[in-house]
């Protein structure tokens, strides 16, 4: 009961976990991206730091992927949570992509997009033995053809 003192309702507790694990999310990728200021190149630590994340035995994937997935429903507000993140996420991507000076930022915050979201899958998938080997070498491709 005294959890429901705190949250009205289990979907409240759900979006509040969502919000902690975004807060964590977005700091773990300002770390990431925090030695560099050049933009592309904080595109590829990212893809860095995602292949380090998806090789650690303790990484069950992507919390707002599974989310998303428990509440299909587009209504809902743990799934309105989850598409707002990767909303975020892809924006950051074009962001850094049009800060770079690259063409075509938002086609390629999408390839990118997916290739973060794939590896995330394959993590949940296949555990820590899984196909986020190349990501960075993946993602600095991409980079590299929409210079």
């Amino acid at each position: 009961m005294s959890l429901y003192r705190h949250f009205p309702s289990k979907d409240d507790l759900i979006v509040a976990y969502l919000e902690d694990s975004r807060r964590h999310f977005w700091e773990w990728l300002d770390n990431a991206t925090a030695d560099t200021e050049d933009a592309a190149e904080k595109l590829v630590a990212i893809f860095a730091a995602t292949e380090q994340l998806v090789a650690r035995p303790d990484c069950l994937g992507c919390t707002f992927q599974s989310t998303a997935a428990e509440f299909p429903d587009p209504d809902h507000p743990a799934h309105r949570v989850a598409v707002a993140h990767k909303l975020a996420i892809r924006a950051r991507f074009a962001d850094l992509a049009l800060q770079a000076d690259l063409r075509d930022p938002e086609e390629l915050a999408y390839q990118l997009q997916f290739l973060m979201e794939g590896a995330l899958v394959a993590a949940r998938m296949f555990g820590s033995d899984n196909t986020g080997t190349g990501l960075t070498r993946a993602a600095a491709t991409l980079i590299d053809a929409h210079r």
